[in-house]
């Protein structure tokens, strides 16, 4: 459907009225008649294929008979292109959700003729899910309270799974502890500190019941983790030892270098099962086993575990540098993508990038994943619950976009844009012999990053590695555990396919949370031609480890940018960090200090004269300048998100004022326990079915626990009177 026949239907839904019967049908007619009839655009009918849940992928793909999955859409798209179509090709998603099990890939003979576009979008005001999980079922309840149920194909060896969604939120594998984490009780005397497989646990932190052997350890470092399994435990030494190492290569990122007392938990093993909505799957037998939360119900729980690596693929000839062109994604949703720990297990170096420790190459998958690739784009788009990494506008990608989208829920860096050094092109590094392979002049805009690193927590809301000319602008940055804006991909100031790059009017919120040596914004290398502009920063606590965690942190060979009019605030820290930097230049950045004790510019192994700075502004909090209006004055006044997104980005479905992304009970407001949108007897009656285990409905519970006990009491019933009254 063009977006001209778009426009057409909204405007006749807004222009007449409905209060009546008669002019309602009206409507209805005129809208089926367009929905039914190809636009016409210079006199050819715009080329146009539907997909529905309920299709047939044996069917021609039109509105009444429309195939059943998006790849058959693209082969429909595949087979008009080689009849020489001139014109944009549009294919509309029902409503609904599309489970899938490999990724769609797309190629060059999916490309959109020049001047043209090829569009996958869900129907308008609908919403289609492309899920690359698997629904479980058949759930037994046992009487400890917890349900089983027995999974053939992991019995079988052929599937398993580190990831399980209920009722579409994130569950915890079984953990110790099951929130935060313990502390190493330091090295084992036995085996000294220069171990990277054995640390001591402190009395009374680990159930002694079992040694443990099979579960994960998830260690953090400074500014790394591990994820390895472990050996044994042995509650006699109180000796932990893990079958792989803890820590990258590097001495800084192994066990005690920094500390002897590292923070780690322990996760997925039987004994470690004490706590609502943690689960353990055991591969043996293919058991699951599942502690549900309060207002989970057996008979109505959704629950999905990812199968799918991948879920879009869009990939040219890397031989021939033959890129896929002008394909656009909107208004989709892609959800549930798995990933598997790699043999050696998984130490990272740095923002999820990780040891390979002699083994075969293996790389954390994408959900969507554009490599090769030339003017694509993401508009409008939904990623979320999803293991590894979450969109990537990776190698040779040009002129490609991420816009207006919303990055949720990513066990390691939400967006990706460029790629690392490792890549091997006829067995040498793509960046010794095939520069021109970098990714150049893409564009990440107007994105929600939030709740990246949920697994690898070193990872970033966006991670901009080798590339040139790449924009991350009004971008909402918040919840992240370690670093907002990673920029750069070499730990010197030699010339690389990196640079002319523009981080403007971004909004970081609480980023920085769990590790050190992070911030905000974060360089390493030489970037000729980079700006950092107009962005604001707040909520970064001070680090828990030994280097510190600045708003905008310069680190080894960063050169060549430019940072000016930045707002700087609520940072526990320095401001502004530089270690090993080279020459750079800001200009009136604002900086309220936390405290007076605070230093504006932290200098480590770094000359104080390569560091030009003009006009900047510093607040001491006990004196702050006249006439400077709070939190900062003036500067980053454009960061955020922009308005024409919003309404996409913090849908509230409810109507309760919070958006669905932020809200408990996205589907029911407080008190409305029948979803009709009133508080009233009829809501009543629902909270006594609850009450007496009448009712199995998880979103009417959610709607009555209203005093947030996790039960559903007379108390509740006491708050649910005085929303009736104030309503």
């Amino acid at each position: 459907m063009s977006s001209e026949r778009i426009n057409i239907e909204n405007r006749l839904l807004a222009a007449l009225p409905t209060e009546n019967l008669w002019q309602f049908l009206i409507v209805v007619a005129l809208t089926t008649f367009l929905l039914a009839t190809p636009p016409v655009l210079g006199g050819e009918p715009t080329p146009t294929y539907f997909v529905a849940p309920d299709g047939d992928d044996g069917n021609m793909g039109t509105i009444d008979a429309p195939f059943a999955t998006l790849d058959r859409a693209r082969l429909a798209v595949r087979a008009l292109l080689t009849t020489g179509v001139d014109q944009d090709i549009h294919v509309y998603l029902r409503g609904g959700t599309y489970f899938i099990s490999e990724p769609v890939t797309f190629d060059t003979a999916d490309s959109a003729p020049a001047g043209h576009v090829v569009e996958y979008t869900s129907f308008p005001g609908e919403r289609a899910v492309i899920s690359g999980g698997r629904p479980i079922a058949n759930w037994t309840e046992q009487i400890d309270g917890t349900w089983t149920t027995t999974i053939p194909d992991v019995a079988a060896g052929e599937w398993t799974f580190r990831e399980l969604f209920v009722n579409g939120q994130r569950r915890p594998r079984a953990r110790h502890p099951n929130i935060g984490y313990l502390i190493a009780d330091g090295p084992d005397p036995s085996v000294g500190s220069n171990t990277r497989t054995v640390f001591r646990y402190v009395p009374g932190d680990l159930p002694t019941d079992s040694n443990l052997a099979g579960a994960e350890c998830n260690m953090l470092h400074e500014w790394t983790t591990s994820r390895v399994r472990i050996d044994n435990v042995n509650h006699t030494t109180r000796a932990v030892t893990t079958a792989q190492p803890l820590g990258a290569f590097g001495l800084i990122t192994s066990i005690f270098q920094t500390t002897d007392h590292p923070r780690y938990a322990l996760e997925n093993h039987p004994s470690l099962l004490d706590s609502p909505g943690e689960w353990y799957l055991d591969n043996a037998t293919g058991l699951l086993t599942y502690w549900p939360k309060p207002g989970e119900f057996i008979e109505t729980v959704n629950a999905i575990a990812p199968v799918a690596t991948e879920l879009i693929v869009v990939r040219g000839n890397f031989a021939t540098g033959d890129p896929v062109a002008n394909l656009r994604f909107t208004n989709l949703s892609f959800e549930h993508v798995a990933w598997a720990l790699p043999p050696g297990g998984y130490s990272s170096y740095q923002s999820g990038y990780y040891e390979q420790r002699g083994l075969p190459t293996y790389e954390l998958p994408a959900a969507v994943k554009f490599e090769v690739a030339e003017n694509c784009h993401l508009e409008r788009i939904r990623v979320a619950h999803c293991g590894g990494w979450g969109v990537m506008l990776g190698a040779w990608c040009r002129g490609c976009s991420l816009v207006g989208s919303t990055i949720t829920d990513i066990a390691g860096n939400g967006v990706i844009a460029g790629e690392d050094r490792y890549r091997r092109v006829n067995g040498i590094f793509w960046v010794e012999n095939h520069e021109e392979q970098a990714a150049t002049n893409n564009t990440v805009l107007s994105n929600l990053v939030q709740d990246c690193g949920v697994v690898f927590q070193d990872c970033a809301g966006i991670w901009a590695g080798l590339t040139i000319g790449s924009t991350i602008q009004n971008n909402l940055l918040r919840r992240l555990p370690h670093i907002g804006v990673s920029t750069g991909g070499y730990w010197d100031d030699s010339e690389r396919p990196c640079g002319g790059m523009t981080i403007a009017d971004n909004r970081f919120q609480n980023v920085v949370q769990l590790l050190s040596d992070g911030g905000a914004i974060y360089s390493v290398g030489l970037q000729p031609d980079s700006i950092f502009r107009g962005n604001l920063i707040s909520g970064i606590p001070a680090a828990p480890g030994l280097s510190r965690n600045p708003a905008i942190y310069l680190d080894q060979g960063s050169t060549g940018f430019t940072i000016e009019d930045n707002g700087i605030y609520g940072v526990a820290s320095s401001p502004f960090k530089f270690h090993l930097a080279g020459s750079n230049t800001l200009i009136s950045n604002t900086m309220r200090l936390a405290s007076a004790s605070v230093e504006p510019y932290f200098l480590q192994s770094t000359d104080a004269n390569d560091i030009t700075r003009i006009d900047d502004v510093i607040i001491n909090p006990t004196n702050p300048p006249t006439g400077c209006t709070p939190p900062v004055c003036g500067e980053a006044s454009t960061a955020g998100l922009l308005p024409m997104y919003l309404s996409d980005i913090f849908v509230d479905t409810d109507g309760d004022g919070i958006a669905d992304i932020d809200d408990p009970c996205p589907q029911r407001r407080p008190g409305d326990a029948n979803g009709d949108g009133r508080l009233d007897g009829n809501d009543i009656q629902t909270l006594v079915a609850l009450m007496l285990d009448q009712s199995t409905d998880s979103a009417a519970f959610c709607a009555m626990d209203v005093n947030f006990s996790g039960n559903i009491t007379a108390a509740d019933a006491f708050v649910f009177v005085s929303l009736v009254l104030n309503q």
